[in-house]
């Protein structure tokens, strides 16, 4: 079975309360080196974050950017 280490993937949730957008690119490498880039709110996930991809990824160059947009906030500011 052919693996390929270039890929893009996109999720977007959105509420009343909050959008959430995730998105997720790789490309080949000879290393697993990731970088992900996030709202200061997501830090304390950012272990996590990391355990999860490295479930599904061995290697390649992989960037995970979330946004997080608060509606909550807006509203009392």
């Amino acid at each position: 079975m052919i693996k390929s280490m270039t890929g893009f993937g996109r999720a977007e949730e959105i509420t009343d309360d909050y959008k959430l957008s995730v998105e997720i690119k790789s490309v080949n490498h000879r290393y697993l080196d990731l970088n992900i880039k996030m709202p200061r709110r997501f830090f304390p996930f950012e272990a996590e974050i990391r355990n999860i991809i490295k479930k599904y990824v061995s290697r390649g160059k992989v960037d995970l950017f979330i946004n997080y947009l608060d509606f909550k906030d807006k509203a009392s500011g």
